[in-house]
């Protein structure tokens, strides 16, 4: 093989690494900016119904923040809102922690998943306990989201 064959050869290959890696890297890229969906928790030994309820979520560079509102046990009113907050990992997963009270429970929360400019799942779980140390309940989340838009302007 002549050197000009190796040159180009080299090259060839070279221009494939590169490629490679930024294929990888655009798609370990988690998207910035709103996203909206549902989240479906199992039932709880002493609620009615399986949960069912909108989660808000912000992707802002590395840092993911989301809400959701918090329902009596029977369903029927929000009493509150679970606030979460976590980060992005270089490969692109999100990795959320909360942690709230409510009628003397106190309740920690971890979820993780991906996300692409048209949207993904995350997955967890919440761990209940009560303050006096008795029995600690875990139930599975999962939530699927979709990007927001922006409102439509109104015509003038």
């Amino acid at each position: 093989m002549t050197n000009s064959r190796i040159s180009v050869l080299a090259a060839l290959l070279a221009a494939l690494a590169a490629g490679s890696f930024v294929s990888a890297n655009a798609i370990a890229q988690t998207p910035e900016g709103k996203f909206r969906g549902a989240y479906v928790c199992e039932k709880l030994p002493l609620t009615r119904n399986i949960l069912r309820t909108p989660l808000d979520l912000v992707i802002r560079g590395k840092e993911v923040q989301f809400a959701r509102p918090l329902f009596n046990l029977r369903g029927t009113r929000v009493v509150g809102s679970e606030l979460g907050a976590g980060t992005v990992d270089d490969g692109g997963t999100l990795h959320l922690r909360s942690e709230w009270t409510f009628r003397g429970n106190i309740a920690h929360a971890d979820y993780s998943g991906t996300l692409t400019p048209s949207g993904g799942t995350l997955a967890g779980t919440q761990t209940w306990s009560s303050r006096n140390g008795g029995q600690t309940v875990t139930r599975t989340c999962t939530a699927a989201l979709v990007p927001t838009r922006p409102a439509a302007t109104a015509r003038q």
